[in-house]
């Protein structure tokens, strides 16, 4: 469907993610919306005795630099929003960017909009475990995935070859996950996220990998593990890893799919995205595009 530049300041003002108002920079008055030939369409002029002055309808915004068409932006977002093929040839072939160094920028600027969401909500401390549910914990690697041990293996994880140490929520309505790179999987490391993050008292289920051995139990909580040596469902508890093994397959599917695991800083932005997802994206009430809409707006009013 066509909509034209106008209404699509228009529409991108009324959510929050473009200024509504915009003051002169020599007289400090309020400018006004004049239709212009400019790639938008409009554009802030002065009202009283700077006519001069013109301000770009993207000042004070994170479009404000960039050489993209609003309207490509908004296809970006919606896809990175809904994780609609996202590949880079299909974006430029859609139109959406000239280039795959242009999309590259629009992506990083999407993981800052949730990363820095993703660091007020760390700020406010992010608490998972307590009544009516239970906790999920287990370690995986991200590593660069060869099929029968060939192809190129990048020089970052040949010399450092992480685990994500992952803990999850499971409730009867959601999930939500925790993810933490580590360099060891010993008891001291695990059980510091495990005391950081997860409410005394609250059920974990685990495997029995031996640095969780007669820990759990002292540090307050409910601990049941599963051999999965001999069975994948513990015959006497029902205790079982199958939730976070699937979201293993999730999670390293989202990172793959976006070469996230080049580096270990891009892993990391990449995990908080993830952990974005769950714990702010999909408890809004307009779900993913409204939460990315709502942090748009929250970095807008910083700038």
């Amino acid at each position: 469907m066509y909509v034209s530049k106008r209404k699509l300041v228009r529409w991108m003002q009324h959510k929050g993610i473009l200024k509504k108002t915009m003051k002169c920079g020599v007289c400090k008055l309020h400018m006004r919306l004049e239709k212009c030939r400019t790639a938008d369409g409009l554009r802030w002029t002065c009202t009283k005795f700077h006519k001069k002055v013109k301000k770009s309808v993207r000042q004070n915004s994170i479009f404000y630099k960039s050489h993209s068409s609003l309207k490509k932006w908004m296809q970006f977002i919606y896809r990175f929003s809904q994780g609609l093929r996202l590949r880079q040839l299909d974006m430029i072939s859609d139109g959406i960017a000239g280039s795959s160094v242009t999309l590259t920028r629009m992506a990083q600027f999407m993981r800052k909009v949730c990363i820095t969401a993703h660091t007020r909500m760390k700020q406010r401390g992010m608490k998972m475990g307590g009544p009516g549910t239970f906790v999920v914990i287990d370690e995986s690697k991200f590593t660069h995935k060869r099929k029968y041990n060939r192809g190129r293996c990048g020089n970052t994880w040949r010399r450092n070859r992480q685990w994500v140490f992952g803990m999850l929520e499971v409730s009867p309505t959601n999930s939500r996950p925790i993810l933490k790179l580590v360099r060891t999987r010993s008891r001291a490391v695990l059980m510091h996220h495990i005391r950081a993050h997860v409410r005394r008292r609250t059920a974990i289920i685990s495997d029995e990998w031996r640095a969780y051995a007669g820990q759990l139990d002292r540090a307050g909580y409910r601990h049941y593990t599963v051999c999965h040596k001999n069975v994948f469902v513990d015959p006497d508890t029902g205790a079982h890893t199958q939730h976070i093994e699937r979201a293993w397959g999730t999670f390293k599917v989202e990172v793959w799919r976006h070469r996230g695991n080049r580096t270990t800083a891009l892993l990391k932005d990449h995990l908080k995205v993830i952990e974005w997802h769950h714990w702010l994206a999909k408890s809004h009430r307009h779900y993913v595009l409204g939460r990315l809409f709502h942090d748009i707006k929250q970095i807008n009013q910083l700038l």
